[in-house]
Formats: structure tokens, C-alpha cells, sequence
């Protein structure tokens, strides 16, 4: 599937009509030209005629919800970033097929959304390609209970089961307390776990 993806997002009408697809498999289109016109469907639907085995639904479903989080990119951002694309191949390619990993990897419906809102933040140059890797494999290595925990943080100070999973991703310093009879870490936000959530949630998390 090379830069399938990557070639989706460009075409604003066809990442437009991916979102409206709404309940629809792709299999009801294996015939119909609407696929010529989303180049990652088409991509799927041939692979399909070859045997290959896709979940066509739950992944039709988180790219809607990954496309549906770039909404806010303006046009001039996405074109951007596309020339930033087309000049580097190499990258391209990479991007895409990160992409494709990361989305396919996504183990509840909702950490798609998740991903576009970290990828459009790589968009607008606001991260690095290397930070958006680290905050999308974190999102896929946390679980839900532990992102909700994350939905109301306003503070430094993380609640442990949280922590602990944002530890693994350099999200936090961890911190052993003095206190007699007290040897549980206590887990505190870094400033990429302060922009991590900044991106996820809007949280702005006060470092005084």
C-alpha cells in the first residue's frame, strides 16, 4: 500500500467521502467507482480479490475517525505539508506507512481520533515526526482507563497506573518519596507528557 494513505489524505474529496462512508463496509463497493476516487479503499478492495484478509469495517471506521480529527488542518497547512512530502520521498513513505501501523494497531475505537489530533499537530509543525511517534506509540500503549485518567489531569502529579504506563514512553519523572515508611513512586508530568496532554485533551498543565 504505498503512500496509500498518505495519497487519501491529499485528496481533500476523497478523505471528505471516506468520512461519509458513516456505516458502510467496503465490501458493498468491491464494484462501484466511488472506489477509484479513495485510494486506500481501492488499495483494500484489491487486495481483497487476491485473498489477502482485511477487517474491512473496524478499519474503514478508524480511518474515518483519524480523518475526521485532521478537520480543523487548514487548507494551507495541508498543503504544506504535502509539499513537505512530495520533496522527500523517503519520508513519505515512512510517514505512510507508520501511519497504516499505528492506525491497524489501535485497539478501541476511539485512539484514531487520538492519532489525527496528534498527526495534525505534526501537520503544523508544532512537533517533531520523531515526537509524534513517541506520543501516538504511547496512546497505543496505554489502555482506555488509564487515557481517561488523563482526560481531567490539570496537575504535574499523575495518578499511579497512569504514571506508571506513561513511564515507559518518557512521559514523566518518576519520584521516589523520603518519607518513612514510603517506598511508592509518585509520577509527575515532563514537559513532552505537559504537550502530550495539551494535545490530546487541550490540558494546560502549570509547571510554577
Amino acid at each position: 500500500m504505498s503512500n496509500e494513505l498518505i495519497n487519501t489524505l491529499n485528496k481533500k474529496d476523497a478523505a471528505d467521502a471516506l468520512i461519509d462512508l458513516g456505516e458502510v463496509v467496503v465490501d458493498s463497493f468491491v464494484d462501484s467507482d466511488i472506489l477509484s476516487d479513495i485510494p486506500i479503499l481501492g488499495t483494500l478492495a484489491k487486495l481483497k480479490n487476491v485473498g489477502v484478509s482485511v477487517s474491512d469495517y473496524f478499519f474503514v471506521k478508524k480511518l474515518q475517525k483519524f480523518i475526521f480529527a485532521l478537520s480543523s488542518v487548514s487548507d494551507s497547512e495541508r498543503n504544506d505539508f504535502f509539499t513537505r512530502m512530495s520533496s522527500d520521498t523517503e519520508l513519505q513513505s515512512r510517514v505512510n506507512d507508520n501511519l497504516m501501523l499505528l492506525i491497524n494497531a489501535t485497539d478501541d475505537i476511539d485512539k484514531p481520533k487520538l492519532l489525527g489530533q496528534i498527526f495534525a499537530s505534526y501537520i503544523r509543525h508544532r512537533i517533531s515526526y520523531e515526537k509524534f511517534m513517541k506520543y501516538s506509540t504511547s496512546v497505543n500503549g496505554m489502555n482506555s482507563s488509564q487515557l481517561g485518567m488523563l482526560k481531567s489531569q490539570t496537575e504535574r502529579k499523575v495518578e499511579r497506573e497512569a504514571g506508571h504506563a506513561m513511564a515507559t514512553f518518557g512521559l514523566v519523572i518518576i519520584s521516589i518519596p523520603t518519607t518513612a515508611g514510603s517506598s511508592s513512586p509518585e509520577y509527575y508530568l515532563n514537559e513532552d507528557g505537559a504537550e502530550y496532554l495539551n494535545i490530546l485533551y487541550g490540558t494546560e498543565v502549570s509547571f510554577s
